[in-house]
Formats: C-alpha cells, sequence, structure tokens
C-alpha cells in the first residue's frame, strides 16, 4: 500500500508540487545494538530478494558511515528505493486542489460526535452542527475519540534545528528500531521520535512537548548526529499517529451513512492517497 499510495499521490500532484527528492533512505544501529545490527545484515539479501519484483531494482545493500555519525555500527543499511518529501507543500497542493474543485474545508473546527440517521449524518462541532448524506472518517491518531476503538493515538515528537551552513547529510534516516527519525529538511535536520521512553505517557491524542523526550532527541543531535557541529533548535512540536494491533490500515462502512479509512500507523503520507481512493469505491460499490 505504501508504493502504490505513494505512487497515486505522485501522480496526483506531481512531484514538484510536493518536494519530492529520492535521496534515499539509511537505517542506523547504536554499538549496543550489536545482536540487531548483525541479524539485519543476514537478512539484507533475503528482503532485497523478497522486494525485487516490487521495485525491479536491489533495495537495500551496506553503505560506509559518510556522514561523521558517532556511537554507531560501522555499517549503514541504505534503502535506494526511500524517498522524501515538503509535506507543507502537499497540503497546499491538495488543499488547492480541494478548493479548485468547490470543495469547502473548514478548519479549527472539532467534531464531538455523528448521528447517523436514515438518509444523513448530522456533523456535531463545537459550535455549530451541519448534516451530510455521508460521512468520511479520516482523522486517524483522532478515530478513538469517534468511537473507533481499534486506533490508539501515539503522539510523537519532534524539533527541528535553524539553518547549517555547508549541512552535509542528505536522505532519510532511522534509529532505535524504526522509533526514531531524522531527515534533512534542506540545510536543516528534522528529528522525531523518542516515544519509545514513555509508550503509556505518549498514547495520547493531546499535543505537546515533554522534557524527557525533547532532552533525549537533543542528546541524539549532539552526541549521534552532529557530534562535531554547533546546532541551535528553531522548533518544537507533536504530531498524533493512528496506531494499532496490526499495520494495515481499517477501510470499512461503520453504519449505512459512515465510513472510515484510519489506522495508517506512521505511515499516512505514504499510504493516505490510496486510503482515500479505496473509501471512494468503497462507497460506489454501495451503489
Amino acid at each position: 500500500m505504501r508504493v502504490n499510495g505513494l505512487k497515486l499521490l505522485r501522480e496526483t500532484l506531481g512531484d514538484k508540487a510536493i518536494g519530492y527528492k529520492n535521496n534515499g533512505g539509511y537505517e542506523l544501529f547504536f554499538k549496543n545494538k550489536e545482536a540487531s545490527y548483525n541479524t539485519c545484515l543476514e537478512k539484507l539479501n533475503t528482503i532485497s530478494t523478497f522486494l525485487y519484483p516490487v521495485f525491479n531494482i536491489e533495495v537495500f545493500s551496506e553503505v560506509d558511515n559518510k556522514f561523521g555519525f558517532k556511537n554507531i555500527q560501522p555499517k549503514l543499511i541504505f534503502n535506494k528505493a526511500e524517498a522524501q518529501l515538503d509535506t507543507g507543500k502537499m497540503m497546499q497542493s491538495l488543499m488547492q486542489k480541494a478548493c479548485s474543485a468547490a470543495i469547502l474545508i473548514l478548519n479549527n473546527s472539532t467534531i464531538t460526535g455523528f448521528e447517523d440517521v436514515k438518509n444523513s449524518v448530522k456533523i456535531l462541532l463545537d459550535q455549530m452542527e451541519f448534516t451530510t448524506k455521508k460521512l468520511f472518517i479520516a482523522t486517524n491518531g483522532f478515530a478513538s475519540q469517534l468511537g473507533i476503538a481499534q486506533v490508539k493515538p501515539a503522539r510523537n515528537q519532534v524539533l527541528v534545528t535553524k539553518l547549517i551552513e555547508n549541512l552535509k547529510i542528505k536522505g532519510t534516516f532511522h534509529l532505535d528500531e524504526g522509533y526514531t527519525y531524522f531527515r534533512n529538511i534542506d540545510n536543516r535536520i528534522l528529528l522525531g521520535g523518542g516515544r519509545n521512553l514513555d509508550l503509556s505517557g505518549e498514547q495520547t491524542a493531546v499535543f505537546g512537548t515533554t522534557s524527557q523526550i525533547q532532552n533525549y532527541l537533543e542528546n541524539m543531535l549532539s552526541e549521534t548526529i552532529l557530534p562535531t557541529i554547533p546546532f541551535e533548535i528553531e522548533h518544537r512540536w507533536s504530531g498524533i499517529l493512528g496506531v494499532g494491533n496490526q499495520k494495515k490500515p481499517i477501510i470499512k462502512e461503520l453504519s449505512n451513512n459512515v465510513y472510515c479509512g484510519v489506522r495508517l500507523g506512521g505511515m499516512g503520507i505514504a499510504m493516505g492517497s490510496l486510503v482515500g481512493q479505496e473509501l471512494a469505491k468503497l462507497l460506489d460499490s454501495q451503489g
């Protein structure tokens, strides 16, 4: 779904409109994770063979640490199929496309509930209500607040540096079994993760940051990612993922007029377009 979803997104908006860059992705392993590191290296050929029919390339390879990272295993695992995009540009392009189709977007409106009646759905907001023929729930991380119990919120904290002169780091990077992610945004580093330090505390739909996780992220910048490069933090924020007991999204009819496309498990950018398309097909199939 990630491959097909990203393909659909690129076809819908175009690479320029979403700032798409195929710089590849890298898996890093801390020095104290030697067992996991060796296991992954042993499985590289098997996984690449498995993925070859999808990408028609050898996806994974071992590469040297050319970025100056510290306190990690000597080799990085390179994924040549991974890319990055500008989510701000993507959202702007999606909103422009929606507006050009005369679709109304209501911002800063909290939905507190809904009522599915015979031929319509009443949408309840904090300050008003309105009716619609059909309702698609695609709020993902907030789906549990609308009665979809299979989806749990998972807050991910993020920070981004100020501009760093002559930054050599290009691409997307994963650490700590995928719980930590960083990438360049031009000449800045965006770093997010650390949820595994407090899984119960971060199972929340409330935006915010904590000193425990923000300090962890800053230490990772100074000790591992940018050990010899001075940096300053410009912004800190959080986002809410929608996760569950499996990675497959929930795309289904909840009642006569209500449908959902949720539980994207941190892969919403890649899968979102396809989930939306599948939702539309599901509605069409109902006549």
